[in-house]
């Protein structure tokens, strides 16, 4: 990927909530190095949205992350005048917006306008329609590895049958985290896209809607005996591996059990895939595009 040209030193940092797991940190950094290595020689950074997250994965395994302002006063202090927040959220809900709000504070925090760090927000994976369908055309490399493999660069006909549930008795459930804001309603749009793609694969969220009891009650109406249960989430997290595949009676994983459907669980994620991470870099590539012609515009 080409760096879009500037005269002044432009940053990259990639925010998401967080996670204090080892799993999600890989992930993490595996999408750094991506990054890094599409813009050799721009600062790009990793800061948290949350906190508690910060602290968590301080106290547990000694890896200091900054939070928004601290990365964004880095890289100002790295000389960098103009940065992309690019954001590692699912959907624009209440924490893209929260971290859009803590950019615009810092970005006013100089009373100057000609020596503020000026800020361009890329926004999140599921963003319109067009983002649904290619994060659908990408999830077949969630699971499936060997097969879809052979077939990568090939026709995406075939990736896409490949990925389609044989059995009318089988499906695949994925489990995404969900939102009490409005932004909640991508979801719904996204499960309808892959309905329309693959059949009988369905799409629930853990605190927004479709809930995990509307997706047992639709497992019970296709007939559906056993599931293959993936999160649909960024990194595998303490979602993944409690929420929805955990010991506890709640969790998905115990709750289809105890439904009479067979779970098989696969501990992934979608930032190991790189067609997904692609969606984002370009989504990051647009803000750039956005920074620059804000440039010649203030010219």
């Amino acid at each position: 990927m080409m760096l879009i040209d500037s005269p002044e030193k432009t940053g990259m940092l990639l925010v998401p909530y967080g996670s204090a797991s080892p799993r999600a940190m890989a992930t993490y950094e595996k999408i750094l190095a991506l990054y890094r290595k599409d813009y050799p020689g721009m600062p790009v950074l990793l800061a948290f949205t949350s906190r508690l997250m910060i602290k968590r994965l301080q106290e547990r395994e000694g890896i200091a992350i900054p939070n928004i302002e601290e990365a964004l006063g880095k890289l100002s202090g790295q000389g960098c005048k103009q940065v992309v927040v690019q954001s590692l959220q699912i959907v624009p809900g209440g924490e893209f917006h929260r971290l859009v709000s803590l950019s615009r504070e810092y970005e006013k925090k100089d009373a100057d306008p000609e020596r503020r760090l000026k800020i361009t927000i890329g926004l999140p994976l599921l963003s319109c329609l067009e983002d649904c369908r290619r994060v659908s055309e990408a999830l077949p490399d969630l699971w499936r590895p060997s097969r879809d493999a052979e077939s990568k660069e090939g026709d995406e006909t075939v990736r896409k049958s490949q990925f389609a549930v044989e059995s009318k008795k089988e499906a695949v459930l994925l489990a995404g985290h969900g939102t009490g804001h409005p932004a909640d309603a991508i979801y719904s749009q996204m499960a309808q896209v892959l309905k329309k793609d693959y059949g009988q694969v369905l799409l629930g969220t853990i605190e927004g809607f479709p809930s995990l009891l509307e997706m047992i009650d639709e497992l019970k109406v296709i007939g559906a005996q056993k599931v293959r249960l993936r999160p649909f989430l960024l990194v595998a997290g303490g979602h993944a591996e409690n929420d929805i595949s955990g010991p506890a009676p709640d969790s998905w994983k115990s709750s289809l059990e105890r439904a009479g459907i067979e779970v098989d669980f696969h501990l992934s994620a979608l930032g190991e895939i790189e067609g997904i991470v692609q969606i984002l870099k370009e989504h990051s590539l647009k803000a750039l595009e956005e920074m620059e012609m804000q440039a010649d515009r203030r010219g």
